[in-house]
């Protein structure tokens, strides 16, 4: 066997079973053997970065006999700049290459006029002379083996060309096994990452179905609340942030719901944090995820709510209780799109889009300085605001209709129907509770039902003891209300919103107020002229 063949047999050896992490050292490893045994100055393997088979973009893996040899260094530290090099500024190289033929030069300062460019940057790089053959994968070019001298011209043998295209087989064979390596493992980590997601979309899924909300409970009468719906229909295509105010239990969620399943995300469900339900430790961790060793107990990486919701709609519940030092890092999500875990330093892109809530007045929060108002001014983008069940009294038959049909279907059972003087009180009735007040009150009817009859008692006004509602108060209470309102209209000087106003005193949203003052027909009465 010939020192060359011996070579070639102990290099092609070397790539059975090597692991893809060592291949581009032993690569630079076999090209200095190579080299030095062919005693040339540098051996380059252009590797071909198309996916489309066209050798144009090319990578080049590099190794000198001594980089920092006066003659060398121009190369070098040229292929160290350009980490792809663009052929198609070459043309001959470019059209020779693709056509699977080899170049070569014994003297670069004299080739052919109209080879310019090439011959000008090849001298500039201190280039004497130089072979290139490209090499194949499957028909089409993936790579060049470059040999070249900068010290002194080189002849090149016919039979060289042949023997090194064999070298150069061996050497794109590895690095093509890397790629189908790479790309399998590519193809596992995102099976893995659909199968954490699909978890999770799981997960979601069946907490909808526990809770139960779905659009029947959107069956509405009230104008205030179409108007409503028709808003939410007109941004729910958009991916604009949404906030939801209103009342505790007057449906916010299934607003959210409603907007997210309107949207072009409605193929994965909705992801939900509730901010109140976390510990301020703890939700930072909850909606930006973790690196292990952050903290005391974060034994492995963690992935937040903006990870996790990457592609869907991601509904912030309680937003006004996001601890104040927390609210810089939602602000940047919302104006940047990016984040980064607890103790981690990779800027991670968010693909989320924000629906947030609260039944907090946040005006209020922002004059009380527990919110931020660039914060507020960025959530507020498209605000829904959601009447309570008491200024949408029309809207209670459908509800209770609602409730006692989903009732039905579960227990296989007709109920008989709830009579006028009922539902009126149940209308006449202040509703502090809003929908899910009525919800309990209504299904404790059922639980107690004597047969077909459901028997619906609900708390009274007065006090919190439970009771047979009387069709007679609510002119007292409505009169009491009205009032009460006046009297702190009076007092701020019928200032509404804002520190020190009215909507303030009575801790509602001041579009509540003024709900409510239109609703009442409270009127400012002119000042008397003296």
């Amino acid at each position: 066997m010939s020192r060359f063949e011996l070579l070639l047999s102990e290099i092609s050896a070397t790539y059975i079973n090597l692991p893809i992490k060592k291949l581009e050292k032993v690569l630079k490893y076999d090209f200095e053997r190579l080299t030095r045994f062919l005693g040339f100055d540098g051996c380059i393997l252009y590797i071909n970065s198309e996916p489309s088979g066209v050798f144009r973009n090319i990578k080049p893996l590099v190794w000198f006999i001594d980089e920092k040899q006066e003659s060398n260094r121009p190369l070098a530290d040229w292929l160290r700049r350009n980490s792809y090099v663009d052929l198609s500024r070459f043309s001959y190289l470019f059209e020779t290459w693709n056509k699977g033929a080899a170049t070569t030069w014994s003297e670069l300062g004299y080739i052919a006029p109209d080879l310019e460019i090439t011959r000008k940057v090849g001298l500039s790089l201190g280039i004497k002379s130089s072979l290139s053959i490209p090499i194949l994968f499957e028909g089409s070019t993936m790579g060049v083996l470059t040999v070249c001298t900068t010290g002194a011209h080189r002849t090149w043998p016919e039979g060289l060309v042949y023997r090194l295209r064999i070298f150069g087989e061996v050497f794109i064979n590895a690095l093509m096994r890397k790629q189908s390596e790479e790309k399998l493992q590519n193809a596992l980590s995102e099976i893995k990452e659909l199968k954490k997601q699909l978890e999770e979309d799981y997960h979601y899924v069946v907490n909808e179905i526990n809770v139960g909300n779905n659009m029947d409970d959107l069956l509405v009468e009230s104008q205030a609340f179409k108007k409503i719906l028709l808003n939410v229909k007109q941004v729910a295509p958009t991916d604009a942030t949404v906030l939801i105010l209103g009342e505790t239990g007057t449906g916010k969620g299934i607003i959210a719901r409603t907007i997210h399943n309107s949207s072009l995300r409605k193929d994965r469900p909705l992801m939900q944090v509730n901010c109140a339900s976390f510990s301020p430790a703890l939700i930072e961790s909850e909606l930006f995820g973790h690196e292990r060793g952050a903290f005391t107990g974060a034994v492995n990486r963690r992935l937040g709510r903006f990870e996790t919701a990457k592609g869907t709609s991601l509904f912030l519940d309680e937003i006004g209780d996001l601890p104040f030092e927390l609210q810089p890092k939602l602000l940047r999500v919302l104006e940047e799109g990016e984040f980064e875990r607890v103790g981690g330093s990779q800027t991670i892109k968010a693909d989320v889009r924000i629906i947030a809530a609260t039944h907090r007045d946040l005006e209020k929060e922002v004059s009380k300085k527990h919110f931020r108002h660039d914060l507020w001014y960025r959530l507020s983008v498209f605000p829904v605001l959601v009447p309570p069940l008491r200024e949408r009294p029309e809207d209670i038959p459908a509800f209770i209709q609602n409730f006692i049909g989903k009732h039905e279907k579960w227990k296989g059972e007709r109920f008989d129907d709830i009579q006028p003087q009922t539902i009126k009180a149940l209308q006449n009735y202040y509703w502090p509770g809003n929908v899910r007040e009525l919800r309990n009150v209504v299904e404790r009817g059922i639980i107690t039902a004597k047969g077909r009859k459901i028997e619906i008692e609900i708390p009274s006004s007065s006090s919190k003891q439970r009771g047979n509602f009387s069709t007679q108060e609510p002119k007292s209470l409505r009169e009491v209300e009205r009032e009460a309102i006046i009297t702190i209209l009076q007092k701020t000087n019928w200032k509404i919103s804002g520190p020190e106003g009215a909507a303030q005193y009575l801790d509602i949203h001041p579009e509540t107020l003024r709900s409510r003052i239109r609703k009442l027909n409270i009127k400012r009465s002119p000042k008397p002229i003296s």
